[in-house]
């Protein structure tokens, strides 16, 4: 294979922390039902030119990966948050949201709504090409579909890390017997409390109630939550020893996974299957809710429609956590924080007219956001 082909959506480093000779990692595919107790790292995560043929994009994804490989391997090594600063740990959550981001996964929900709006839109794309002339039957046209190079979901989680500067952040120590799993989508997002409350997607960056969970080997993992809604018994190390409190934060990893299970003992083949037994009616059949919500006639006479789409809501008792406790709180679900959001906004905006170009021209970006 030519070199930088083979793109790593989950990098190498990761399935490292997991794995037992550094090598070889243990596989449950969920479709076949198939157990692979030596797959290759080299092959997982991976697809050929995934992001782009430009070898530059790989490089530079490559040292991204570098600084989440380092704050992570601290974290492990001291088994702490406390090696971090504030700082690190906002790098750290940005590197999260940044993998959550780059997944297939992501990508074939990204292309999952654009179709819904294409094929939405298809009846008055075939009028147009009926009245310019345009060679296109209905039977092309339904097969047409559209194909996403990942650049949405990319841009958004490398650009969105300040939304999560308002959440806190604690270590999860399994001293259990049933070690963690991850799967090729291992950044999962939840949000337990208002999942039952809204007819809405409930999963956005900067969403009220929002929760995410990233292992980072075998025994230890990230909880992020939003502390307006959720209380956890320690403030940085939850020592956990409920099996049941793992085999739920493992069905996280099965309800959100793609094609494939990690994981680095190969006894847990049995638990694995019996725990994807139990859940795999849950897992969606869609990754995102696409539909419309509300139409009227404009002052102009022109038919409107608004347009909604969110992560398929899945109904799993993430609450029954022994760890974690739902704070009383009526505030009605919404944006978690309006003033990162817009500042993320005008960020976004900024980089897209070429605003910004480098560290200095952020910098500035920021000096300017100052009273």
């Amino acid at each position: 294979m030519p070199q930088g082909k083979n793109q790593h959506f989950v990098p190498k480093f990761y399935f490292r922390k997991f794995s037992k000779d550094g090598k070889t990692i243990c596989l449950f595919n969920l479709k076949n039902k198939k157990f692979i107790p030596n797959a290759t790292i080299k092959g997982q995560g991976s697809r050929g030119y995934f992001y782009s043929k430009n070898p530059v994009v790989e490089k530079e994804f490559s040292l991204l990966e570098g600084l989440g490989n380092t704050l992570i391997s601290l974290v492990i090594q001291n088994q702490n948050l406390s090696c971090l600063n504030e700082e690190d740990k906002q790098n750290l959550k940005s590197h999260i949201l940044f993998q959550h981001g780059r997944t297939e996964y992501a990508r074939e929900a990204e292309e999952e709504t654009a179709n819904s709006l294409f094929d939405m839109m298809k009846p008055n794309f075939l009028e147009y090409a009926k009245k310019n002339g345009l060679d296109i039957t209905p039977e092309e046209l339904s097969k047409m579909k559209i194909k996403s190079n990942s650049k949405t979901s990319l841009f958004v989680s490398m650009m969105s890390g300040g939304l999560l500067f308002d959440l806190d952040m604690v270590l999860l120590d399994n001293k259990t017997q049933t070690d963690f799993v991850f799967s090729d989508n291992p950044v999962v997002f939840f949000n337990s409390f208002f999942n039952d409350k809204t007819h809405a997607g409930t999963q956005g960056i900067s969403s009220t109630g929002l929760q995410i969970y990233f292992p980072l080997n075998s025994r230890l993992a990230l909880f992020i939550f939003d502390p307006e809604f959720y209380e956890i018994q320690s403030k940085e190390i939850v020592r956990i020893r409920k099996e049941s409190d793992i085999q739920r934060l493992n069905g996280l990893q099965i309800l959100y996974c793609n094609e494939n299970l990690y994981f680095g003992n190969i006894k847990m083949r049995k638990g694995i299957l019996l725990r994807h037994n139990q859940i795999k009616s849950k897992r969606p059949v869609q990754k995102t809710d696409n539909r419309i919500v509300a139409s009227r006639i404009a002052e102009d006479g022109t038919y409107r429609e608004l347009w909604r789409t969110s992560t398929t809501k899945i109904k799993y008792d993430l609450e029954r956590l022994s760890f974690l406790t739902h704070k009383k709180n009526e505030t009605p679900y919404g944006m978690r924080n309006p003033q990162l959001s817009e500042i993320t906004r005008k960020l976004m905006n900024a980089v897209e007219k070429k605003e910004i170009r480098s560290q200095e021209d952020l910098n500035k970006f920021f000096d300017n956001l100052k009273p």
